[in-house]
């Protein structure tokens, strides 16, 4: 564990990493070390994504090997496929944040999306959107039948049926100014804490904090790990970044988990390894039993392992809505905008992205909005903190990039956008949602490696399709360091 500031760049968390290598804890970046080398192909997109049964089928990038599939599938169809298989499964994503599986709605954009894509669907002499791409997409995935370039067409149409989705779910954001406050401060006064992960119900998390209210008991209370989770119209507070979850949970600091639809398995190994217990709500818990739970765990404790000197909470932070967000790029404001956000993930340095790619565009005059454990990171650093100028705006999670497409376009001044750039991707929806940003003519980047580098005609004949839109879409076969994408966002 000598290499903590290569996995981390947060102080505590560097000590947390320190304090579950010698109490022998399991975490992510042991995983993630286990797993190397990672499948070439797949990174690639050399391993074949489409429903059949005569294989698995690889082709060698090198050409040593297979040089198609069996079905005579060639590597330029094999990658185009991979992009619409991870497009397909990123539509899905998103059609399930407005969706209870009892019917699949037409997409419907709002006046502002629609000015923007109904026009870049005429210039590619395409079709109205609807739910049946998501049908069609399926069936180009039975069986190989279309060119690569027809794949990625497809991919396309279902990028930007993501954003639509995505946008409808947004009807449900917050429609005031609302404070976020987060870092380990949270957890300062080190009493009995029940951590969120995932997406639970908003009402059975309102339940349990009425308990933590109302219990006689050791005060309780509720903080996220990683989610931005809004509960009476307030955002819970935010203990650490998806990234650093589990580290927080070997801490000793969290007393109990509540592991939501989407919580990674990881998490609740790492509550097993230390006892800590695990309620979902398919269980139908009582809340008095929730934190009855947690407060038992606390009192079997000594001490967490959270150090005493721990950062004080930041609650100043403004998670800015959308009509906030529009007044900020109306008309009138010509400083260039940067948009970075994004999910941690194992393959960088936390936080290193985020802070310094911000940190430098402030300082050359750049104004940069963020969403996600980016934003979170943002939050977190103080010099970022204590900007009274140029402090990163913070936007509603998943919807930053696309809010900010529609207000610049609506205002005319799409070219002050210089660049969206994803500094991680935990999903095939956030993927996708990308794609689509560019295709709308976004200048957008992605520091985690996207599996098209197998094949160089598609590569460039999906530039050109973006380009045709004024677009631009960045990807690499690497981990960019920050330096790679300051020079992108700064060279337009």
């Amino acid at each position: 564990m000598e290499t903590t500031h290569l996995k981390t760049v947060d102080p505590i968390s560097q000590k947390l990493l320190l304090s579950a290598s010698k109490r022998g804890i399991e975490l992510s970046w042991e995983r993630f070390e286990q797993a190397q080398p990672q499948d070439g192909f797949l990174r690639l997109g050399l391993s074949c994504p489409f429903g059949c049964m005569d294989g698995p089928c690889r082709i060698d990038p090198f050409g040593r090997g297979p040089g198609k599939g069996i079905c005579g599938l060639g590597k330029d169809e094999m990658v185009a496929g991979m992009l619409l298989r991870l497009c397909l499964q990123g539509t899905l994503e998103a059609l399930d944040t407005v969706l209870s599986f009892d019917a699949i709605p037409d997409v419907q954009f709002s006046a502002e999306l629609n000015q923007i894509t109904a026009p870049i669907l005429s210039k590619n002499g395409q079709y109205d959107l609807s739910a049946n791409d998501i049908f069609r997409s399926s069936a180009m995935l039975h069986r190989p039948s279309c060119s690569f370039k027809r794949l990625l067409s497809q991919s396309f149409r279902l990028s930007l049926l993501t954003l639509g989705f995505l946008e409808k779910n947004a009807e449900q954001s917050l429609s005031g100014p609302v404070n976020v406050s987060a870092g380990y401060g949270s957890l300062a006064d080190h009493s009995v804490y029940i951590g969120i992960c995932g997406n639970p119900s908003t009402s059975f998390l309102e339940a349990i904090e009425l308990e933590c209210k109302q219990n006689s008991g050791l005060p309780a209370s509720l903080v996220s790990l990683g989610e931005w989770l809004v509960m009476n119209k307030m955002y819970i507070p935010v203990a650490c970044t998806s990234g650093e979850a589990e580290l927080l949970l070997g801490s000793g600091a969290i007393h109990l988990l509540v592991a939501g639809q989407g919580t990674d398995p990881g998490l609740v190994d790492v509550c097993r390894q230390m006892g800590v217990p695990v309620i979902t709500e398919e269980e139908l818990p009582e809340p008095a039993d929730v934190v009855l739970q947690a407060q038992n765990y606390f009192a079997t404790l000594s001490q967490s392992m959270l150090p005493d000197d721990i950062p004080a909470v930041h609650e100043d932070q403004v998670v800015m809505s959308s009509e906030q967000f529009n007044k900020v790029a109306g008309k009138g404001n010509r400083e260039k905008l940067a948009l970075v956000g994004g999910t941690d993930t194992p393959q960088q340095s936390l936080g290193q992205l985020p802070v310094e790619i911000a940190s430098s565009l402030s300082d050359q005059g750049f104004q940069v909005a963020s969403w996600g454990d980016a934003a979170l990171w943002m939050i977190k650093d103080s010099k970022m903190n204590q900007k009274k100028e140029g402090a990163p705006l913070i936007l509603e999670p998943g919807q930053g990039p696309l809010l900010t497409i529609k207000a610049l376009a609506v205002a005319e001044q799409l070219d002050r956008l210089q660049g969206i750039c994803f500094t991680g991707l935990k999903s095939c929806k956030d993927f996708t949602a990308a794609l689509g940003l560019a295709y709308l003519g976004g200048r957008v980047c992605v520091a985690t490696p996207a599996p098209l580098h197998g094949s160089q005609d598609v590569c460039r004949v999906l530039a050109e399709m973006v380009e045709h839109n004024h677009g631009q879409f960045i990807h690499f076969d690497h981990s960019p360091q920050p330096q790679e994408i300051l020079e992108w966002l700064t060279s337009f």
